[in-house]
């Protein structure tokens, strides 16, 4: 292989590799925000509901 080919394969490698690691960048905000929005929606303390009954 040519120096100039050998130069060009590792710049295509390299912008693969940037290109792999902003998308699991971004994947993995994606799962953080999912994650922060189930925590948000979800309730932060249990919920007991009470039912008294009145008698005449």
């Amino acid at each position: 292989m040519s120096r100039k080919t050998k130069s060009e394969l590792t710049f295509i490698l390299k912008l693969s590799l940037l290109f792999l690691i902003l998308l699991a960048s971004k994947v993995n905000r994606s799962s953080d925000m999912l994650t922060a929005a189930k925590q948000a929606l979800s309730p932060k303390d249990s919920i007991s509901v009470i039912t008294a009954s009145i008698r005449d």
